[in-house]
């Protein structure tokens, strides 16, 4: 398959497809050529299944992952501030059970 006339991403390095339905052409077309190594009994490395919007330049991107890859947030964004009550809850359950409420909390 010729990608001459689709620009890469550069941040990604994948080819930038301009629409939904150039990914859905790009999608169909590695189905049939990992049909076709199927029945030739050959390998091939087509592994695309998804199309997914890539936030850096604005395209598309075929990806073999089931899901979009995300991105991880810092650890301080990940604390997770837990109500009074709750709290309570989880020291008294921690003391009932031999663990230290700093490692419930």
């Amino acid at each position: 398959m010729s990608h001459g006339r689709h620009p890469i991403c550069q941040m990604s390095g994948k080819i930038r497809y301009r629409e939904p339905k150039d990914v859905k052409f790009a999608l169909r077309q590695a189905d049939r050529e990992r049909s076709r190594a199927r029945f030739d009994d050959v390998s091939c490395n087509r592994r695309e299944t998804h199309g997914y919007i890539c936030s850096d330049c604005d395209g598309w991107h075929l990806t073999s992952q089931s899901t979009r890859p995300t991105r991880l947030a810092p650890l301080a964004d990940l604390a997770v501030h837990v109500p009074g009550p709750a709290a309570e809850a989880i020291r008294h359950m921690a003391t009932a059970t031999g663990l230290t409420a700093a490692a419930a909390a």
